[in-house]
């Protein structure tokens, strides 16, 4: 089963997700259930002026019958991502649509996306990955304010995340073949003439190169000429330090055609790689290729 969380209310996700729906085969409709609250899935099926029958645990829409769980506590958000992982086994995925981070709360506290909730929920390191047709990008830290990024990373912490990326990429997606890793000063640090944290932390390399022979790994290479001297591929994943360093080149390439995934959890989550667009909401107006890209990754994954 393929569960959809609908995000924030006022927000796009219900709209992409449902131009993207209808498009769909009818089996492969069938692996959706949509968790939302009702009067802003009701909003979004006139704003977009399709056929809509709603009954309790299903509404119709094209003709087809899409499996619904209603939520009406707020925040939405929180709710109906509660209500997910209430129910969610480890076969099943994921997808979560764009909320805003002041509508996340766990035990009362807000969290600053859906990563952070699922770390602090499972209690357990989980990656940021980014995905279109031709890349894959992770990011060893996301969240992070740009002067803590430094102490935030460890050797642990990149073996770790490469790690668990592998694995699950392996299990869901396919093959690896390379693997490029920037480094976190300017030119690498140069030999350490613009920072030594490159040195400090090479062992992790040594490590990896060990765990996985049949993937070329690669030193930390400088950040700005990685794309030079290698293409984004399928089968390479291109590693970034921190969340601007990676994102700028992706979303400049692929801009909302993308997948944001959380890899290292019991099951696959998947979400688009944008946010909730609230001037859209009710307009008619979102570009849905996007999340379609998205629910296709999820019906793929389900099919492994």
């Amino acid at each position: 089963m393929i569960y959809v969380t609908c995000g924030h209310e006022k927000g796009v996700g219900l709209e992409v997700f449902l131009k993207s729906y209808i498009l769909l085969s009818r089996k492969e409709q069938k692996l959706f259930t949509l968790i939302c609250e009702k009067k802003s899935l009701i909003e979004t099926c006139e704003s977009l002026q399709l056929n809509y029958v709603f009954t309790k645990d299903y509404i119709t829409i094209a003709h087809y019958n899409l499996n619904i769980i209603l939520v009406d506590d707020v925040p939405i958000s929180t709710e109906a991502l509660k209500k997910s992982l209430d129910i969610i086994k480890n076969t099943d995925t994921l997808i979560t649509l764009p909320t805003s981070k002041d509508q996340l709360l766990l035990n009362g506290e807000v969290v600053a996306g859906h990563t952070e909730y699922f770390r602090k929920y499972f209690k357990k390191n989980v990656s940021m990955f980014f995905k279109s047709h031709s890349a894959n990008v992770l990011l060893i830290s996301d969240h992070v304010s740009l002067k803590e990024v430094s102490s935030y990373i460890t050797p642990e912490l990149i073996e770790d995340q490469i790690h668990m990326t592998i694995k699950d990429y392996l299990k869901y997606f396919g093959k690896l073949s390379n693997i490029y890793i920037a480094g976190l000063n300017p030119h690498a640090g140069e030999s350490g003439m613009l920072g030594d944290e490159e040195q400090k932390l090479a062992s992790t390399l040594s490590n990896l190169r060990k765990s996985f022979p049949q993937i070329n790994i690669s030193e930390f290479l400088p950040a700005d000429s990685m794309l030079i001297n290698n293409k984004f591929r399928s089968d390479s994943l291109f590693v970034y330090m921190f969340h601007d360093q990676g994102l700028a080149p992706f979303k400049t390439l692929f801009k909302t055609h993308g997948a944001n995934i959380s890899l290292g959890l019991p099951f696959l989550r998947l979400s688009v790689d944008h946010g909730t667009a609230f001037d859209l909401y009710g307009k008619n107006k979102a570009d849905y290729l996007g999340c379609l890209y998205v629910l296709q990754l999820a019906i793929g994954a389900q099919r492994t």
